[in-house]
């Protein structure tokens, strides 16, 4: 028998993790950055994760590369 969730953060919080997993990191090795995108463009991005079958963060990361290349620098985000 499955336990029912006791409130929807409970439920919230189980689509979010099956939706988008946290990539694998120790403390220290990453930071975080937030973006505000317009929806049309957060709507783009999307798409193009589906049909790519890459995630949103990937595309994020190829599109700094292209950016540091761009600069000469190295393409150095994975």
């Amino acid at each position: 028998m499955t336990k029912k969730p006791t409130s929807l953060s409970d439920v919230m919080a189980r689509k979010v993790s099956a939706v988008t997993p946290e990539p694998e990191v120790k403390d220290g090795e990453t930071r975080t950055i937030t973006m505000r995108l317009k929806p049309v463009v957060h709507d783009q991005l999307r798409e193009m994760a589906f049909t790519s079958r890459k995630s949103q963060h990937s595309l994020l990361l190829e599109a700094l590369n292209d950016l540091f290349q761009k600069h000469g620098k190295p393409p150095i985000a994975l």
